[in-house]
Parts: C-alpha cells; structure tokens; sequence
C-alpha cells in the first residue's frame, strides 16, 4: 500500500511540475522526482547480503606500497577511463604502488534495508581475507585504501582492517539517505568507525558546493576525526564544480600518497 501510495503521488507531482516550469528545468525535476520514486518503490523486505568478486585487474609490481581503488556508483565498468579517474590511476602507480582495483557488487537498496548491519559484516569479512589472498600472492607491503563517492564510503570501511595503514576519501558518501537512488535507505549500522580509522594517516577531499554526496556532511564527518585528535588526518576542500573529480583534488591526493612511506 506504501508503495502504490508512493508511486501515485509522483505522477502527481509530475504533471504539477509540467504545468509551473519551464521545460529544462521541468524535465530535471521530474527525473528527480522520478528517481525517488522507483527508491520507494524497490523498498524491500529484508536485507539481502552481497556476494563479492576478486580484484577486477592488479597493476604494477609490489615495490613495498599498495592501494586498493574501490570506484564509485554505478559500477566499475568504464568507471576509470575518464580523464580525470584516469588520472588518479596514474598518479598512485607513478609513486611506484601497486594498485588493486576492487569490483564492488552493483548497489542495490537490499543491502541496507537493516541499516547495513548484514552488508557491513559480509564486507568485513570479505576484505579480510581478499587482504590475505593479496599479501600471500604480491607479497607483504603498506596497504592503503583510496575511493571515490561511493568508493570513498568502502575506502573507509576497509580502512578499519588491522592490516590497512591509511586511507583516502574522495567525497564518500557518509549518508546514503542524501542519494536518490537510497533515499529511504540508511547506512546508520554501517559506518566507518570513527576511533579505528583517525588512528591512521587518513585524507578526505571534496568540493565546497557538492550537493550529490552532501558537503555540509562531509565537513561533519571531518569534524568528527579532526576531533578525536589525530594529527595524521588531513581534510581538504576545493572549489570544484559538483560531485565532479577536480585536477587539483588529484595533486592533492598524489601529493598525500607520495609522502607515505613503503615497507623497507
């Protein structure tokens, strides 16, 4: 009954915005409204847990460091070869880092409809032992985690594995309630543990106006480590168009990452 509720309400909406807006600006918020829409409508029952694949490729040999790249929504697939993505490859394999590229199981609202407890276990457990497999086929190394979006958000998760000696975020996702397509969803049982991660060199950047992952959460959540005391987190913000991945956002990660030692 929620759901057809919910549906018949957006085509209300819908036809209210075509008679006041202009086009251009009706046909974006009509994708908007449909957006929350077709959330409300997936709701499910019960969480479902993911199933996690092995690393989509590894590049480069281990020289003593390496990082994970977990990469945002929707999926992997094509996901690094814009320029800008492309370009944060670069930069950590230039540094002499063997970069593990993760495969993240498409997101799908069933993974959170507990508040992410179950999600957040499976992944837990699933990164601890791929960690294992990793350092048992390249050999040992200093293991960091970097993400972007919803990458940034796992970047952090995976940061609270004893193994993980540091992590960069790139405006994560802290709130998966603040993206249309998990409006009615919520991660509040599955966040980044905020004493297990500020004990480590950590980074976040995003940009000032950021509406898609929230800037006013992002500098929350930077509040929150900074105040912990850890002289090893640094945040950064820049003046970067939307959710988009800025050249200077890049510098400033290659510039963190390079100062990180490897093992010797």
């Amino acid at each position: 009954m929620k759901k057809r509720y919910l549906i018949a309400l957006t085509g209300v909406l819908s036809f209210g915005l075509a008679m006041v807006l202009p086009t251009v600006q009706r046909r974006a918020a009509t994708s908007h409204i449909w957006r929350l829409a077709e959330s409300a409508a997936a709701l499910p029952a019960k969480p479902v847990v993911p199933t996690f694949a092995q690393a989509d490729r590894v590049i480069g040999r281990n020289f003593g460091k390496r990082v994970y790249l977990f990469h945002g929504l929707p999926g992997l697939d094509g996901y690094w070869q814009s320029p800008d993505r492309q370009a944060l490859v670069d930069a950590l394999q230039e540094d002499g880092s063997q970069v593990v590229v993760v495969r993240l199981p498409r997101a799908r609202q069933a993974f959170y409809a507990d508040g992410g407890a179950a999600y957040c276990q499976a992944f837990s457990a699933w990164f601890s032992a791929f960690e294992r497999n990793i350092s048992q086929r390249y050999g040992a190394a200093k293991e960091y985690t970097v993400g972007i979006s919803y990458g940034g958000y796992h970047a952090m998760l995976a940061a609270q594995d004893p193994t993980v000696d540091g992590w960069a975020a790139i405006s994560p996702v802290t709130d998966l309630s603040r993206l249309d397509e998990f409006r009615w969803q919520s991660n509040s049982r599955c966040q980044p543990g905020t004493p297990s991660i500020a004990a480590k060199p950590g980074l976040m950047v995003y940009g000032r106006h950021d509406k898609r992952v929230g800037s006013d959460l992002l500098v929350a959540a930077a509040g929150r480590i900074e105040g912990g005391g850890n002289q090893r987190f640094e945040a950064a913000d820049f003046d970067a168009k939307g959710h988009g991945l800025s050249a200077e956002m890049v510098a400033k990660v290659e510039q963190w990452y390079g100062l990180q030692q490897p093992v010797s």
